[in-house]
């Protein structure tokens, strides 16, 4: 579809919106990752997959001012644990991408998303520490990551998960958060590209089939400002929050988008 079809007042005004508290997001408050990626899939309604690959771009300009910002700060040998079952969830991702429609899309990473805060919650209510420390937990949140990164750019849900779970301070969080998405997130434009292709070849209609193309990298031109404005205000609102309320208010921010995607869907 050309741009110029795509880009109505309510789109227009919906993409700003989303691409300021991404902005935010990263540089400040990542609990409104989620819901700024809800706002973008409603302002491509009917197109929810498109929509999904159209905020990747605008991700990596917040991930480039966080990085800046906080990579001092980054536990290097934490993702080095990490990035391995990332890339699992992100392949297994992809494939289950390429055969996904725009109907199935918003509650399966609703879903996913929305367990793993809840799991996080009882895991803190019950003393479960060895829980957080073991492989398992670490392989399982991974490959979910990976999984719901690539399905919905929904891994927020799951990385405020676990690394809460690793009892990291404000200034940690923000530094390993930074620098996980930044990598995560350009590793999807070669993984979103190749599924479009195979989607396309395999017969799906252009709603169902076109998750990333030329018209993305557009609409990130368009959108880019808000995320300077966002990382503007991100910055004096990550300074706002106290320490000790950061992470669960993280936790929870991220816990009612989820919970908000799977009802939405449900509707």
């Amino acid at each position: 579809m050309p741009i110029s079809e795509l880009l109505t007042p309510i789109t227009l005004t919906l993409g700003l919106i989303a691409a300021i508290l991404i902005g935010v997001s990263k540089t400040g408050v990542p609990g409104v990752g989620l819901f700024s990626c809800l706002l973008m899939i409603a302002a491509f309604r009917g197109r929810e997959m498109f929509a999904s690959g159209a905020v990747v771009p605008l991700l990596i300009l917040g991930d480039l001012a966080a990085v800046k910002f906080y990579r001092k700060d980054c536990d290097r040998e934490l993702l080095k644990k990490l990035f391995p079952p990332v890339g699992v969830g992100l392949i297994l991702g992809t494939i289950v991408l390429c055969f996904m429609e725009n109907d199935h899309f918003k509650l399966t990473v609703g879903i996913l998303a929305a367990s793993i805060l809840i799991f996080e919650f009882i895991r803190k209510q019950m003393g479960w520490t060895r829980v957080a420390t073991g492989a398992p937990f670490r392989v399982g949140c991974g490959v979910l990551a990976g999984l719901t990164t690539i399905l919905g750019n929904a891994a927020g849900a799951v990385s405020a998960a676990y690394f809460s779970s690793q009892n990291l301070d404000k200034k940690k969080f923000m530094g390993v958060n930074a620098v996980f998405f930044f990598c995560v997130n350009v590793s999807k434009i070669p993984l979103l590209l190749i599924a479009t292709q195979i989607k396309t070849a395999m017969g799906f209609d252009a709603v169902n089939a076109q998750i990333m193309n030329a018209t993305t990298f557009l609409l990130t031109l368009i959108f880019a400002p808000g995320i300077v404005l966002g990382g503007f205000l991100g910055r004096r609102l990550y300074r706002a929050i106290p320490e000790k309320v950061f992470v669960p208010f993280i936790l929870v921010m991220n816990l009612i988008t989820a919970l908000y995607i799977v009802a939405s869907a449900l509707r």
